[in-house]
Order: structure tokens, then C-alpha cells, then sequence
């Protein structure tokens, strides 16, 4: 259920995110200047302080870590099926005639779908899309076992099957690195995390009498466009940083007609 998270708006999470870390800032110097007479009977609120933000660092740094090595994942994926594709398309134009015609345009058909998967996002569409790729990887199998059939001992049929073999486990591999991305319970508990780090600090700020709460509020929206951040980075169709699909469009457009 906590993964729905990345199913929401940006346009929510966003500001939402924000006041809820403000909130806390501003919950904390609340309290922070009603305790400023008990200053001297205080914890080491130093301390806690440092504490805090010391670990919702490291969680930060390790959930932008993750975000970002997904996010390169679905980036490589892309570009290694653009290369299959490719490399599909030049072998069966190795192959004869009346088949070669016929894989080169489920090729192409191929590389549409591929290059629409996920975009813009839809659970429904990329089952749909999922479904054609897999009934045009079955075509151009069987188109592949009618060469091989023809020509068993042919050296680019050979090729032409390997390659093709290549595509089909890329597709999945494309697939897993769409579906896959922080657990949700990880973004919530950052989020909770950061809520008492900047509670901690604007407790501390209001109780020690040191007037600053602007450096606070304004550390405070950017611990929260750092995380929201992170989000971005691992809704691949649904945020501002996307990956480019250039690669696919390029390998469609090289298919020889």
C-alpha cells in the first residue's frame, strides 16, 4: 500500500513535502521558545540535533544512491535494446528474401512499441504494451524457426537467432527496471526522518535564543526538494527527469525499409 506513493502527483507531492518538513521546523521553534526559561535545565539539544540530521543523511545519501543507480539501469536498458534491435534488424538482412522482408517489419512494429512503453504512464497501456511485445517476439520466433528449419547449418540465421534471443531477455530486463524503485516504506520513513531532524533543529534554534529561523526554514525546503528528488529520479515516465528514449527512436529509424 506505501508504494502508492510513487503513484501520486508530483504536483502534490511536492508541496505537501514541504509544509509537512516546515510544519516541523516550525512545531519545534514553537516549543523551543516556550522552554527558553528552562534553557539551562535542557537536554544537550546539540547533540540531538546532530544526531538527528547525521542520520537523516545517511539515509538520504544512500535513497539518492539507490534512486540513482535505478535511474541508470533504466537509461542502459534502453540503450542495449536500441543495440539489439539494431543488431536484429542488420542479421536478418543476411537472411533471404521473402523472410527478411517480413522480420524487418515486425521490427519495426517491434521498436514502436518499445519506444512507447511506459510513456506517458499508464498501468493499463504498459500492459497493453507488454502484451504486443511478447505477441511480436512469438512472430518473429516463428519467422526464425522457419529459416532455421530451411537453412539449419547457415551461419547467419545462426546470427540472426542469437541476436534475436538477446532482444527477448532485454525486454525483461526493461520491464523489471520500470517496475522496481525504493520501497515506499524507505520515502516515508526519510520523510519522518526529516521531520524530526528539522523539528530538532528549530527546537534548538528557538531554545538556545539564536534567531534563525530563516537558514532554518530555508534548510528545510531543501531537505525536501532533495527527497522529492530522489521520487523523481525513480518515476522514469511520471516526473521532470525522464529517460530519453532517443537510442530507440534512432535504432526504428535505422530498420531498412
Amino acid at each position: 500500500m506505501l508504494d502508492r506513493f510513487y503513484d501520486t502527483d508530483l504536483s502534490l507531492l511536492y508541496p505537501a513535502t514541504i509544509i509537512l518538513i516546515l510544519a516541523a521546523a516550525g512545531f519545534g521553534a514553537w516549543i523551543g521558545r516556550r522552554s527558553r526559561v528552562r534553557a539551562s535545565e535542557a537536554p544537550d539539544t546539540a547533540t540531538l540535533t546532530g544526531a538527528a540530521l547525521g542520520l537523516l543523511a545517511l539515509l538520504l545519501a544512500f535513497s539518492f544512491s539507490l534512486a540513482l543507480s535505478r535511474h541508470d539501469a533504466r537509461r542502459n536498458m534502453v540503450l542495449e535494446e536500441a543495440n539489439a534491435i539494431g543488431s536484429t534488424a542488420n542479421f536478418a538482412l543476411m537472411l533471404p528474401e521473402p523472410a527478411q522482408r517480413q522480420i524487418l517489419d515486425l521490427l519495426r512494429q517491434y521498436a514502436a512499441v518499445r519506444i512507447g512503453l511506459d510513456v506517458p504512464y499508464d498501468p493499463a497501456k504498459l500492459g497493453r504494451d507488454t502484451e504486443r511485445s511478447l505477441d511480436l517476439q512469438n512472430k518473429l520466433w516463428k519467422q526464425a524457426t522457419q529459416a532455421t528449419e530451411a537453412a539449419p547449418q547457415s551461419l547467419p540465421v545462426y546470427r540472426f537467432v542469437g541476436s534475436l534471443n538477446e532482444m527477448n531477455n532485454i525486454n525483461e530486463r526493461r520491464l523489471t527496471a520500470l517496475r522496481y524503485h525504493v520501497p515506499g516504506p524507505v520515502m516515508f520513513v526519510l520523510i519522518g526522518l526529516a521531520m524530526v531532524a528539522m523539528g530538532f533543529t528549530g527546537f534548538h534554534a528557538a531554545l538556545t535564543g539564536a534567531g534563525r529561523s530563516i537558514p532554518v526554514l530555508i534548510m528545510s525546503v531543501v531537505i525536501a526538494v532533495v527527497i522529492m528528488l530522489v521520487v523523481d529520479l525513480d518515476r522514469p515516465a511520471r516526473g521532470l527527469i525522464q529517460v530519453s528514449i532517443q537510442p530507440l527512436v534512432d535504432a526504428a529509424q535505422s530498420i531498412p525499409r
